[in-house]
């Protein structure tokens, strides 16, 4: 099914179910090109990112309303569960990117009800420039202590298979796979000592003593080592060594990708929660954290990483006079073995 298709059903339902459901909320979409980055060797086509979307999520206090949403807008506490006001929040994105000759699409859709008590949020992710998708139901109790909200609860999370990679259960010599995929090995001397080319065992005249050549005979043999060729008859390695260190991970990606699982799995997890809001005209600090401390797999190839997956955002500025301000921002995330962060920091001078 296209995204096309999937944000049209996601909108259509939702504007059956909840008769509000656009009130408040703001649809966008836009389109850049630009110039790649080129060397003098590569000749790429244009950049390009095509994306739309719609948004209903309330801003707080420290927030700076846009007047157009050009859809590459980075809003970090888009992430955190709990909002500035109760009720229904959605996000519906999706782009399309070429960006210096990879092309991928990037899909976020998520729903999130909540009140005084309960916060529900259902979620789909695909990043394709991240090889990262999933899609989750997450139900907590929430808590509210002054400033702060814990929150407990479970998360139903359902994905491609990940962690568990198609060669580990490979039970044929590492070489026979670099067959399967057309490599060829030779076999040559590791050390040909009398230049024939061809591995050879001889009697050698070891001499202690160059004036009364005085010495002793050794059995030789000059050693079995591989020389290799790619499938179209070039040379890649001068030793097994070699070929395993520089050629053998890129025939496992291949492998992997190959024979991939294609079902998805599931894990039921606890989820445990904080977020954190504190502000006023001068100063704001904004931290969540999402934590799931125990997983249960429910299905034969569940992730079993011994991580734990995590995100975790903070939002932190100040006026630090009334022409001086200061901020730092940044989050960061392990789902699946894949992390990603960013960061960013600043000062602002007014005039």
């Amino acid at each position: 099914m296209s995204y096309e298709r999937i944000i049209s059903t996601l909108v259509l339902a939702g504007s059956l179910c909840f008769g509000s459901f656009f009130s408040n909320s703001t649809f966008y979409g836009s389109a850049t090109m630009g110039t790649p980055y080129v060397n003098d060797v590569l000749n790429l086509d244009d950049d390009f990112n095509y994306t739309f979307g719609i948004r209903k999520i309330a801003l707080f206090p420290y927030q700076v309303k846009n007047n157009f949403y050009k859809g590459n807008e980075k809003h970090l506490n888009d992430n955190a569960l709990f909002g500035a006001v109760e009720g229904l929040e959605y996000l519906i994105s999706a782009s399309s990117v070429l960006n210096q000759g990879h092309n991928y699409i990037d899909q976020e859709y998520w729903l999130k009800w909540s009140n005084n008590k309960f916060v529900t949020k259902v979620k789909y992710l695909d990043k394709g420039s991240r090889d990262l998708q999933f899609a989750s139901l997450d139900t907590r109790y929430k808590l509210k202590l002054g400033p702060t909200f814990l929150s407990i609860g479970g998360s139903f999370m359902g994905h491609p298979t990940y962690g568990h990679p198609a060669y580990a259960d490979y039970d044929l010599p590492w070489w026979q796979l670099a067959y399967d995929y057309g490599y060829v090995d030779y076999e040559i001397p590791t050390f040909d000592l009398n230049e024939n080319g061809e591995i050879d065992s001889y009697y050698v005249w070891i001499e202690t003593d160059e004036y009364t050549e005085e010495g002793y005979w050794v059995y030789y043999t000059e050693g079995t080592n591989y020389y290799w060729e790619d499938p179209n008859g070039d040379a890649v390695a001068y030793s097994d060594a070699e070929f395993h260190q520089y050629h053998m991970p890129n025939i496992i990606n291949n492998y992997n990708e190959d024979n991939k699982v294609k079902e998805w799995q599931a894990e039921l997890s606890l989820v445990i929660g904080l977020d954190f809001y504190l502000g006023n005209d001068n100063y704001y600090s904004h931290v969540w954290v999402n934590a799931f401390p125990s997983t249960v797999g429910l299905t034969e190839k569940s992730y079993d990483g011994n991580d734990i997956q995590y995100d975790v955002g903070a939002l932190v500025g100040a006026n630090l006079s009334e022409h001086i301000g200061v901020f730092i921002e940044g989050s960061t995330l392990n789902y699946y073995g894949r992390e990603e962060y960013n960061i960013s920091t600043g000062v602002n001078y007014r005039f």
